[in-house]
């Protein structure tokens, strides 16, 4: 959850519920100050859609007419909340547009129409048109958390999910039929994935314990 690289501007997520829109609003205003022609992007589930400092960054956003991409994955559960309860307006990217900005909804299935949506986002953020919300209509394969038992699904859920909306199923399908990779390319890349996941769970279980100094490394950071 906390993973982060701040030299490459991927500053991380956070255990705070719709807590990642705000620090891009931030991001973006430094962007925009500084002249610096980058785009800020918060990535939030269907839960944090709801809450107040999501409708507060946007607003913002909108307001300083900022350089951001607000992207929703709406996978239909906030942990075991499905979404056509949570969200009153059951419409994420059409409450997203009542704060003023431009919002479409995509299907998190076809890698395709996400990379579009997220290039005239980018595009308009880039060229001073301001911020932009992207639902993202996807699914989840597991639980919440590891010991998610996921009784809230119904039977067979998660089975007809991967049969029917894999999102990788279906761009090996679409670039096959339309001939612009081979499969054995894809084939080729599963193997090596594979095999670098395979040698760093390795290394990982070969490596010491880490020492006692390093409880507090990081904890804290002078300013």
């Amino acid at each position: 959850m906390h993973i982060a690289d701040l030299d490459r501007g991927m500053l991380g997520a956070n255990g705070i519920v719709g807590g990642g829109p705000p620090l891009v609003v931030g991001a973006a205003l430094t962007a925009k100050t500084l002249g610096r022609g980058t785009v800020a992007v918060s990535f939030t589930g269907d839960g944090g859609s709801n809450q107040g400092t999501t409708f507060e960054a946007m607003n913002m956003a909108v307001v300083l007419k900022l350089p951001a991409v607000f992207v929703f994955e709406n996978n239909q559960y906030g942990e075991g909340t499905g979404v056509g309860y949570a969200v009153g307006s059951h419409n994420i990217a059409g409450r997203a547009a009542g704060f003023g900005l431009p919002a479409v909804k995509v299907s998190g299935d076809d890698f395709f129409a996400v990379h579009e949506a997220a290039g005239e986002a980018i595009e308009r953020a880039r060229t001073g048109g301001g911020p932009s919300a992207i639902e993202v209509d996807t699914c989840r394969f597991y639980g919440h958390h590891s010991g998610d038992a996921q009784l809230y699904r119904g039977k067979d859920e998660v089975r007809r999910l991967r049969d029917e909306r894999d999102c990788l199923k279906h761009f090996r399908q679409r670039v096959g039929e339309a001939v612009l990779l081979e499969m054995t390319a894809l084939d080729a890349i599963d193997s090596e994935i594979a095999a670098l996941i395979d040698r760093a769970v390795e290394t990982a279980r070969a490596a010491a314990p880490p020492a006692e100094a390093d409880l507090l490394r990081d904890v804290y950071v002078s300013y």
